[in-house]
C-alpha cells in the first residue's frame, strides 16, 4: 500500500512538474511528457536537449574552440572516471538495496524494482548536482584558455541553440546545468 502511495505521488510531482515547465515557457506538451510520468519509463526516456545548430557542429570557430576547451576541462580534471566512480557506487548500492527487498524482506522483483526506482530518485538528483558542479568547473577552465568575449559568445550561442528549462525540472532530469545556469555562474551575474 506505500508502494502505490509513493507511487501516486511521484506521478503527481510529474505532472506538476510537467505542467509549471510547460507554463513557463509556453510549450505543449508531447509524447515525452507522458513518457516521463510513466515509472521507470521516466528512468530510460531521453529528454531533448538541443534545437538548430550544435555548438561544436560548425556553428562557428569561437563556440567550436570553447568546447574543445570546454571537454579539455573534463579531461584535465579526470571528470569522466571520476562520473563512472560515482555511477559505480550508485550501482552498487542499487543491487545491495535489490537484493536487500528480494532476500531480506522477501518482496517479488516487480516490487524490488520499484521501490529501488523510488528510492533512485534522490540519488539521481544528487548525481545531476554532481555532474552540474564538473560543468561549471570545465567552462571555467574553457574561460581561462580563451579569455571572457568568446567564452561570452559561446554561451549565448549555447542559450540559442538550447531548449529552454526551469533550474528546477532540469536538476530533476539533466546532467547538465541550463545555458543561463552557467552564464551566471561563468560571470557570476
Amino acid at each position: 500500500m506505500i508502494l502505490y502511495g509513493l507511487l501516486c505521488i511521484e506521478i503527481l510531482a510529474r505532472g506538476i512538474l510537467e505542467i509549471r515547465e510547460c507554463r513557463a515557457f509556453q510549450m505543449k506538451g508531447g509524447i515525452f511528457v507522458i513518457l516521463r510520468l510513466i515509472p521507470l519509463i521516466n528512468d530510460i526516456v531521453p529528454l531533448p536537449e538541443k534545437r538548430g545548430a550544435v555548438l561544436d557542429g560548425g556553428s562557428g570557430e569561437k563556440e567550436a574552440a570553447f568546447v574543445r576547451e570546454h571537454e579539455k576541462g573534463h579531461a584535465a580534471a579526470h571528470h569522466s572516471v571520476l562520473r563512472n566512480l560515482v555511477k559505480v557506487i550508485f550501482l552498487l548500492l542499487g543491487v545491495w538495496f535489490l537484493a536487500a527487498m528480494l532476500y531480506r524482506f522477501g518482496h517479488p522483483i516487480w516490487i524490488a524494482v520499484l521501490y529501488l526506482h523510488l528510492v533512485a530518485i534522490p540519488f539521481r538528483i544528487f548525481f545531476h548536482f554532481y555532474c552540474w558542479n564538473q560543468e561549471y568547473e570545465a567552462d571555467r577552465y574553457a574561460l581561462k584558455q580563451l579569455g571572457k568575449h568568446k567564452a561570452k559568445e559561446a554561451m549565448l550561442k549555447l542559450a540559442e541553440n538550447e531548449i529552454p528549462y526551469t533550474k528546477l525540472f532540469a536538476l530533476v532530469y539533466r546532467e547538465h546545468p541550463t545555458a543561463p545556469l552557467r552564464y551566471k555562474n561563468l560571470f557570476k551575474k
